[in-house]
């Protein structure tokens, strides 16, 4: 008896029958048979279906995903009011001159100092301009100086300066011209 390869080529060559039986099929009733009555039932099934079609349904809401952006509420506006204006009190020139007489010095001081920097002013005159609080202390100091290393020195020193209190916020306008 042959074993492995030898085998399987045998097989492999044996003759394979198939048998073929024509098959047929027909809605009509032979000859010869009576034909059948449609009953109550069989009428129903004979009926054209009907369709029936569901109410919509509106979709139920589905959280925030990849697919679907969370929806977020914009937030209410809020009417901001601008506060009303402060009317800022002026000093007479005797006051502010009194007041401005102890930095003299120092002011000298900045200008020579900003003469030596990398951006000399151009100008020899500039206009300091102070914001007082009611009790005389320089809150704010700006120049229109276009060295910065000038504005910044005056402004140091501006601030250090003491004003007599004028109860009030007040502005201060003055002009320095250097030598």
């Amino acid at each position: 008896m042959p074993f492995g390869a030898d085998a399987r080529g045998r097989l492999a060559v044996l003759p394979a029958f198939v048998l073929v039986v024509p098959f047929q099929c027909s809605l009509r009733a032979p000859a010869g048979l009576p034909p059948i009555a449609p009953s109550a039932a069989a009428s129903r099934q004979l009926e054209p279906p009907r369709t029936v079609i569901p109410p919509r349904r509106e979709p139920e809401p589905v959280g925030p995903s990849a697919a679907t952006p969370k929806q977020e509420e914009p937030a209410p506006r809020i009417a901001s009011v601008p506060p009303p204006p402060v009317r800022a009190a002026t000093l007479p020139g005797a006051v502010v001159l009194a007041a401005m007489n102890p930095g003299q010095q120092a002011f000298i001081a900045c200008w020579a100092h900003a003469q030596r920097s990398a951006e000399p002013p151009s100008s020899r005159k500039l206009q300091l301009h102070l914001e007082l609080d009611d009790e005389g202390r320089v809150t704010a100091a700006r120049s229109d100086s276009d060295s910065p290393a000038l504005e910044r020195c005056v402004a140091r020193v501006a601030r250090g300066l003491a004003f007599p209190a004028p109860g009030q916020p007040a502005v201060v306008d003055v002009p320095l011209l250097f030598d």
